[in-house]
C-alpha cells in the first residue's frame, strides 16, 4: 500500500508539471499579439510609401528636381529603414520563440517518456493481475467491512489514475505534435522574413540613390532655388504677422465684448479631440514643426522655426477643416496663396498656401468640410497647416489623427 502511494506521488508531480506547461498557451498568446503589432506597423508604413510614390508619379517630368519631391524621396527612406527595422525584431522576436519552442519541445518528450514509463509500470504491476476480473474475489477475500472499502477505494483509484494517464499521454502527444507544426510554420515565417529583408535592403539603396541624384540637380540649380525658397519663407513670415495680428484683434474684441458660450463649447470640443483631429488634407508630411530635420533642404537658406507643418499632396488637392468652428479670416500673399483662418473659441487653425477658397468670413464650418483647393507652385502642391492656442503655435502633429 505505501509503494502504491508513492507511486501516486511521483505521478502527480509530473502530472502538475504537464499542467503549468500546458498554460504555456497564455504565453502563445502574447507572442502572436507582438508578432502582430510589429506587422501593422509594416503595413502602415508600407501605405504611406504607396502614398508616397503616387504623388512622386503623378509630379510630372518639371517637377522631378524638387525640394519637396527630395523630402518625399527621404521620408522614402526614412520608412524603409524602420520597415527594415521592424523586420529585424521580428527575425529576432521568430529566432527567441523558435530556440524556446524547440526546448519546450525536447522538454515535453522527456516528459511524455516519464509518464509513458509510469503507465507502462502501472500496467504491469496492477493491471496484469487482472483487477477487473477479481475485483468481487479481492473483496470477498477481506477480513471485515472496513477492509472491504478500503480495498474497493484501492481499486478504484488504481483505474482512475491509469486512465487520468491514459487522457494525459493523448493530450501530451497531441500537444507535441501541435508545438513541431508551430515551429515549421516559424521557420517558414522566419524565411519569409529574411526573404522580404534583402528586397526592402535593395529598394533602399536604389531610392537612396535616387535621392543623392536629385540632391546633386538641386545642387546645381542652388541660386535659382535658394530665391524661390527664400520666397517661401518670407510669405510664411508674412503669414505669422498677419496671423499674430488677427488673433490680438480677436483677443481684445473677446476682452470688450466678453467670451460667449459658444466659444467656450468650441474650445472645449477642440481640446477634447486633440489627437483625434483628421488630415487637413491628403498627403505625407515633409517639413516638421519647428526647426526643419531634413538639413540638406535648408542648407542654403537660414529657414525659420517653422510655426505649422507642411503637406506634399496631390495636385489639386481639396483642403477640409479639422473641426467645428468659424471661418474669421481669408488672406492672400503674393507668393503664399490664400489662406483661411478658421476659429474654434480660444483655439484657432491656419490653412495656407492655397489656390481658391470655397468658403467666406463668416460661414460655420463643420470638421472635415472643404474649404479650398492646394496651389501649385514651383516645388509641387505643398499646404501649410498652422494650429494656434491664443498666440503659442501648437504642433499639429500632437493634434492629428495618426
Amino acid at each position: 500500500m505505501l509503494d502504491f502511494s508513492r507511486h501516486i506521488a511521483i505521478i502527480a508531480v509530473i502530472l502538475v508539471g504537464m499542467f503549468i506547461d500546458l498554460n504555456a498557451q497564455d504565453n502563445r498568446e502574447l507572442e502572436e499579439q507582438s508578432l502582430q503589432m510589429l506587422n501593422k506597423n509594416r503595413e502602415r508604413e508600407a501605405e504611406e510609401i504607396a502614398i508616397i510614390n503616387k504623388q512622386l508619379e503623378s509630379n510630372g517630368e518639371q517637377l522631378k528636381t524638387t525640394h519637396s519631391n527630395l523630402a518625399l524621396i527621404q521620408k522614402k527612406i526614412d520608412l524603409r529603414k524602420s520597415t527594415l527595422n521592424n523586420i529585424d525584431k521580428i527575425i529576432r522576436e521568430l529566432r527567441r520563440q523558435l530556440k524556446e519552442k524547440k526546448h519546450a519541445v525536447e522538454q515535453l518528450q522527456n516528459d511524455l517518456e516519464s509518464v509513458k514509463i509510469s503507465y507502462k509500470d502501472l500496467l504491469n504491476r496492477y493491471y496484469n493481475i487482472r483487477i477487473k476480473e477479481n475485483t468481487w474475489m479481492i473483496i470477498m477475500a477481506s477480513e471485515s467491512f472496513a477492509q472491504a472499502y478500503r480495498r474497493m477505494k484501492y481499486v478504484r483509484e488504481i483505474l482512475l489514475l491509469l486512465k487520468a494517464q491514459s487522457i494525459k499521454i493523448e493530450e501530451m502527444t497531441e500537444r507535441l505534435n501541435g508545438e513541431i507544426m508551430d515551429i515549421s510554420k516559424k521557420e517558414q515565417l522566419l524565411s519569409s522574413n529574411i526573404s522580404e529583408k534583402q528586397k526592402e535592403m535593395e529598394i533602399l539603396r536604389i531610392d537612396e540613390k535616387k535621392s543623392q541624384s536629385v540632391y546633386s540637380e538641386l545642387k546645381n540649380k542652388n541660386s535659382e532655388l535658394e530665391k524661390q525658397l527664400k520666397e517661401r519663407e518670407e510669405a510664411y513670415n508674412q503669414l505669422n504677422i498677419q496671423m499674430r495680428e488677427h488673433i490680438r484683434n480677436e483677443m481684445k474684441k473677446n476682452a470688450e465684448s466678453g467670451i460667449t458660450d459658444e466659444m467656450i463649447a468650441y474650445a472645449k470640443n477642440f481640446e477634447e479631440l486633440k489627437g483625434l483631429l483628421p488630415q487637413p488634407t491628403i498627403g505625407v508630411i515633409i517639413r516638421p514643426f519647428g526647426n526643419s530635420k531634413s538639413k540638406s533642404i535648408y542648407e542654403t537658406v537660414k529657414a525659420l522655426p517653422n510655426k505649422g507643418i507642411d503637406i506634399r499632396t496631390a495636385e489639386n488637392a481639396e483642403v477640409y477643416a479639422v473641426s467645428k468652428g468659424v471661418v474669421t479670416r481669408i488672406g492672400k500673399l503674393p507668393i503664399g496663396g490664400v489662406s483661411i483662418i478658421v476659429s474654434h473659441g480660444t483655439y484657432r487653425t491656419v490653412y495656407a498656401s492655397l489656390s481658391s477658397a470655397m468658403v467666406k468670413v463668416g460661414d460655420e464650418v463643420k470638421a472635415r468640410q472643404k474649404i479650398g483647393i492646394v496651389k501649385q507652385s514651383y516645388d509641387g502642391p505643398v499646404m501649410h497647416f498652422e494650429l494656434w492656442k491664443d498666440l503659442e503655435p501648437q504642433n499639429p502633429e500632437q493634434w492629428l489623427f495618426n
